[in-house]
């Protein structure tokens, strides 16, 4: 049951409205009635009040001023207004302030009801937006209490090939992360892309819903099963389902949960998301997994809320992915296109330092010869650059003396990174060519900008791009459509006498309401009193 608020400086007008409808047939029990502004703010003040029916002309501070008031303290109140003249400008001025409808007294009480079982409708939506908000601030809470995780610190070490898994270097770390784990436990991985957020989050925003996708996955998929729901350092998210003796798992009953779940984040969490499945694994080969759904990942550019199966792609794969090197290839890839030399060889002197006590070093050496080679040569596709000049020379193509040994593949690795590296920024001007070439579309195509829009410009996956951008700028690509929208919304209101209902537009927001929310938060005040205090400051 709601509560409504009437108010008018006619007494018995009031009674009239009290007496004229059945409000609580409507929904209303509680009712009641103030005769001026100051009287309404006052019991709005003490009273819950989910409606205001209020009459436009009044002494003292009219009805226009009250509803502007209301917008400001109790937004949520939805406001009918009443008035005994047909004058447009009152009409506009009620739109302004978003009231919900503009009744002409006498009422027809039958016109009243309508338009109240509307509001009735309103109020229910914004029920259901509190409950939303209940729970986003339940997972606030637990999300500001919880604590890094020895056991996600565990795997994050592993994914990222801090700490190799031999069977010795696991009866080493196991104790001193606190864990029981059997290395012998077959592993299923399960990547969690986040493709689009469909409202707009600011940074803290989405890591806190990010927080209440993980609890729901392991809700979801873990009530039944032992396993873990993990982020990795660059901040991807898995499931790790441990398949202990006894503990079978049926693949389409994953599809089937995978396909739950990702229709549980679109109706609950207003997110696209997508599943990968890797296949079972040792830990000893989860690194290699983990790789390969990135791979699957980075390869999904046309498809959103999809459940991709590792199994069902690896007839494709090369054979370099089946090899036991534990390399975040992604991570590489970027590292490379950004013209990062340094880091990038440090990532590949672990991987080497990890070989120096191995019998048999030449298939792995192989892997990594033909993946680095691999790597170059989609880069230089991708820019539609000759792979001889983009390398220098011919003789860096053969692969004789690279793999004969880690001295030579060293050498060689060295020479073929640095090379690309140089190249690409003498040809792009600089390692944040792609994040200007982002920065440019938004800025030409700011009504309709869109992550997934920006993806398809940039040929890569939404998911990928939103990591890479929030990776080298420390802001989500959203915070930044946000700010360069608002920043010409504000250029739009000091430099110009355009509607506010039409810059909303021209933004790209179908809703005054919410662009007025999405203003106030980035700039501080609202619209109307941005225009009011800077306009025209400069003449």
């Amino acid at each position: 049951m709601y509560n409504l608020l009437i108010v008018d400086d006619e007494v018995y007008a009031v009674e009239a409205l009290m007496k004229g409808i059945d409000w609580s047939k409507l929904g209303y029990s509680g009712i009641y009635s103030a005769y001026d502004a100051d009287d309404a703010m006052e019991i709005m003040r003490t009273v819950k009040i989910d409606t205001l029916l209020c009459d436009i002309e009044m002494p003292g501070s009219n009805g226009l001023e009250l509803v502007d008031w209301v917008n400001e303290q109790y937004p949520t109140i939805v406001s009918v207004f009443l008035t005994g003249h047909a004058d447009f400008s009152y009409a506009q001025q009620a739109i302004r302030l978003g009231s919900f409808e503009y009744v002409l007294k006498p009422v027809n009480y039958d016109h009243l009801q309508k338009i109240m079982l509307k509001v009735l409708d309103k109020l229910e939506e914004l029920k259901k937006a509190e409950q939303f908000d209940e729970t986003y601030q339940t997972h606030v809470k637990l999300w500001e209490k919880q604590k890094p995780l020895l056991t996600e610190r565990f795997w994050q070490d592993i994914l990222a090939q801090r700490h190799l898994p031999t069977a010795e270097n696991l009866k080493q770390m196991l104790p001193s992360y606190n864990l029981s784990f059997d290395p012998n436990t077959t592993i299923l991985p399960i990547l969690l892309s986040v493709e689009l957020w469909n409202k707009e989050f600011n940074l803290r925003d989405e890591e806190i819903m990010e927080y209440a996708l993980r609890n729901a996955a392991a809700e979801l998929f873990l009530h039944s099963l032992s396993g873990d729901i993990i982020q990795d350092r660059n901040g991807i998210h898995f499931i790790l389902i441990y398949l202990t003796e006894g503990k079978g798992l049926e693949m389409k009953d994953l599809q089937t949960t995978c396909q739950e779940y990702i229709e549980i984040c679109a109706r609950l969490f207003y997110c696209s998301l997508s599943c990968y499945v890797g296949s079972p694994v040792f830990i000893r080969e989860l690194s290699q997994s983990y790789r390969e759904l990135l791979d699957l990942e980075a390869s999904n550019i046309a498809n959103m809320k999809v459940v991709q199966f590792q199994q069902e792609q690896e007839l494709n794969c090369p054979d370099r992915t089946k090899a036991p090197v534990f390399i975040d290839w992604e991570d590489w890839a970027v590292l490379f296109e950004l013209g990062k030399k340094a880091e990038l060889m440090n990532r590949i002197e672990a991987v080497l330092t990890g070989l120096q006590d191995q019998a048999d070093i030449s298939e792995t050496i192989d892997v990594l010869y033909h993946s680095v080679l691999h790597m170059v040569y989609e880069v230089s596709y991708k820019r539609g650059w000759s792979v001889k000049e983009f390398i220098g020379s011919k003789k860096w193509l053969g692969e004789a003396s690279a793999t004969r040994s880690i001295a030579q593949f060293r050498m060689w690795a060295a020479h073929v990174i640095s090379a690309g590296a140089d190249y690409i920024h003498s040809h792009e001007g600089n390692s944040s060519s792609l994040i200007e070439k982002i920065k440019q579309y938004v800025q030409s195509h700011l009504k309709d900008a869109t992550r997934e829009g920006i993806a398809s410009y940039v040929y890569l996956n939404s998911a990928y791009l939103s990591r890479l951008y929030k990776k080298e700028t420390g802001q989500t690509l959203m915070d930044y459509i946000i700010y360069e929208k608002m920043t010409q919304a504000k250029i739009m209101l000091t430099e110009s006498n355009i509607k506010i209902s039409d810059i909303c537009e021209a933004m790209g927001y179908d809703n005054f309401s919410h662009f007025g929310k999405m203003f106030k938060k980035q700039v501080g005040i609202p619209p109307q009193e941005y225009r009011k205090r800077y306009q025209n400051m400069g003449k």
